[in-house]
């Protein structure tokens, strides 16, 4: 049970987009690429593309869910007896194939999704925006066992 619930909140942390190494406050300078207190669509772009570059160990373009498992373990290492069942979670809202392998594309669009919800009408996410919980229409609560 208690692996259960931790599980449950790893996958809340991961589903939000932010590494587990870094703060939201931490993350949000490292892709504010110029510092104006803002994330430009442009600026999380690259970050999307760089973090699923730092995933993709073997450089394919897809992301198996071993591959991706391994990747929250090596960023987390307590992580690592759920790590599995983490990343078979998040993959239900993110493979939108239902193959097992998240690629570019649906990385992209999963991360893009998100980035819009947060960022609102004018197309640039302020840290306090970044801090909210988009809803179930824009991500899903997969049930995980």
């Amino acid at each position: 049970m208690i692996r259960r619930f931790y599980a449950v909140l790893v996958v809340l942390a991961v589903s939000s987009a932010h590494a587990w190494a870094e703060t939201r406050e931490q993350r949000f300078q490292r892709v504010d690429q110029n510092g104006d207190g803002v994330i430009s669509y442009e600026e999380h772009a690259a970050a999307d593309e760089a973090e699923f570059a730092k995933i993709d160990a073997n450089g394919d373009g897809a992301l198996p869910v071993q591959e991706y498992a391994d990747w929250l373990t090596k960023e987390n290492p307590a992580a690592k007896p759920v790590s599995l069942s983490i990343a078979r979670c998040f993959y239900k809202v993110v493979d939108a194939n239902g193959d097992a392998k998240v690629s570019r594309e649906e990385w992209r669009t999963y991360n893009d999704r998100v980035f819009k919800w947060l960022a609102g009408d004018d197309g640039r996410m302020t840290l306090e925006e970044s801090k909210q919980t988009p809803p179930p229409e824009v991500i899903p609560r997969p049930v995980c066992h």
